[in-house]
């Protein structure tokens, strides 16, 4: 079993019931995934203990659990990451601006994909740290929210 934290969420994953899968590489960090009739292209980067994850429109930082437990977490703060080393296309907002959760803030071209920064709640952008042309690398905060 692997153990994976996603936020507060813990999964344990059988890496024998991905049996039926197929994962294949075509580039670094773009893979192909099958299951039987059904194919999906996903991106994927490990950075030291954490996975960055660009499924279905949706981008996921995955940190692989220890054997000792749960690790430590960050706490948690108003900002919003790079989810993975890339290069900001647009900055939709302002600082001031009100946004509603879900809604995009800034996008971040990553691996040939377009990445939306969104809004995990309803807020006011506090401070937007990058714009448009500028590498970011994962982890950097690019947004604050108040």
């Amino acid at each position: 079993m692997i153990r994976l934290l996603w936020g507060e969420t813990e999964l344990e994953v059988d890496p024998r019931a991905a049996a039926s899968l197929e994962v294949r590489q075509l580039d670094p960090g773009t893979f192909v995934l099958r299951r039987g009739d059904s194919v999906e292209t996903f991106h994927c980067l490990r950075e030291g203990d954490s996975i960055h994850l660009h499924w279905r429109g949706a981008t996921y930082r995955l940190e692989e659990a220890g054997e000792g437990g749960r690790r430590a977490h960050r706490p948690a703060s108003a900002g919003l990451e790079a989810p993975m080393p890339g290069k900001v296309i647009a900055v939709k907002k302002g600082v001031g601006d009100r946004v509603a959760k879900g809604e995009e803030i800034l996008i971040v071209e990553a691996m040939k994909m377009e990445n939306a920064i969104r809004a995990p709640r309803d807020a006011r952008v506090k401070q937007i740290a990058a714009k448009v042309g500028d590498m970011v690398a994962p982890g950097a905060v690019l947004v604050e929210l108040e």
